[in-house]
């Protein structure tokens, strides 16, 4: 039997989605290969615990090239530092939206570095074809995540602990608080609604979202480690991102058996399929009226909630052998 090739993880500092990508795949690698080891920031190390995890200051990683048959950068910023040295094949993988997304969209110096490092890499890899439709070439592969699994709490209980009426309509949404999720259109369609909102994530703009729902109807309920039984006591799922990649939290949603509205950004609108609305990044009369419509219509929260339970989760042993595939490629 021939000897698994060692990949060598590399990112930089991270939430959300990509670590999730990179904890799930490191620990459940593509048929033939094996982790060497994910090297990052320290303040990961505890993400990354039960993995052999490195730390590496940005401009200063480094690894084993002797021992690594790969180098697997996440994110642009990553694949620069992989690319500096003799190294092996390097692929990278594209978890942003240059023109949506933080810092890379307000500013041309970044997006010339990321498209400098893609030329260089030997692959490239994008969670979704809006990420991946500034590079040329690159292959599409969904980020494979540890799914949530279903609710351990009844939707009863959940609701007892948080104080919310059992006929209370609730509209949920799972995000990172950054200026790129959009929340503020959240906090306002959601009050405007008459429905009760909760917001689950933490973020740089814990206390500006915190200001604009107070005297409100919407709720931060701050970092959950039971996510699902959030989604569970909830009615439906919100998001209105104007910057986004792929779209994690609406695929746990879809999966949860809620009904969505979302912006088309990233890969939500394929996400969302049938099981939702998709309005216009930034449109906050759209995303008002989507809200209040489904707030206010029961039979069709229900007709849309039957849709997302057929369309459930990702196949992640697929999206794995397809990261495979590259691996194979650059490897040969």
């Amino acid at each position: 039997m021939a000897a698994r090739k060692r990949v060598a993880h590399v990112l930089g500092a991270s939430r959300g989605g990509l670590r999730r990508h990179v904890r799930y795949i490191a620990e459940h690698p593509p048929i033939g290969y094996e982790t060497l080891g994910v090297w990052g920031p320290a303040d990961l190390a505890e993400y990354f615990a039960g993995l052999p995890f490195h730390n590496a200051r940005a401009g200063a990683m480094f690894w084993p090239e002797s021992q690594a048959d790969l180098v697997h950068a996440h994110g642009f910023g990553a694949g620069l530092v992989a690319l500096r040295r003799k190294r092996p094949p390097v692929v990278i993988t594209a978890h942003t939206d240059l023109t949506t997304q933080g810092r890379t969209a307000r500013s041309r110096v970044l997006r010339a570095l990321a498209r400098l490092s893609a030329r260089r890499a030997d692959r490239v890899i994008a969670v979704s074809r809006r990420a991946g439709s500034h590079f040329p070439g690159a292959v599409i592969v969904p980020p494979a995540v540890e799914p949530l699994g279903p609710a351990r709490r009844p939707r009863a209980d959940v609701r007892a602990e948080l104080g919310t009426p059992a006929d209370r309509v609730v509209v949920v949404t799972v995000a990172r608080l950054h200026a790129d999720k959009g929340l503020d259109l959240f906090v306002e369609a959601v009050d405007r609604s008459g429905a009760e909102g909760w917001i689950c994530g933490d973020g740089p703009l814990r206390e500006r979202i915190g200001r604009l729902a107070d005297g409100t109807s919407v709720r931060l309920l701050g970092y959950r480690n039971d996510v699902a039984d959030i989604l569970g006591a909830a009615d439906m799922f919100a998001l209105p991102s104007v910057g986004e990649a792929y779209g994690i939290a609406v695929v746990e949603a879809i999966a949860a058996g809620l009904p969505v509205v979302v912006s088309d950004a990233g890969a939500m609108p394929e996400i969302a399929d049938r099981a939702g609305i998709v309005v216009n990044p930034g449109d906050r009369g759209a995303f008002e009226r989507a809200v209040s419509s489904l707030v206010g219509n029961d039979r069709e929260r229900k007709a849309l909630a039957v849709l997302a339970r057929k369309r459930g989760g990702p196949d992640n042993e697929d999206l794995v052998r397809r990261v495979g595939l590259v691996y194979d490629e650059v490897t040969a």
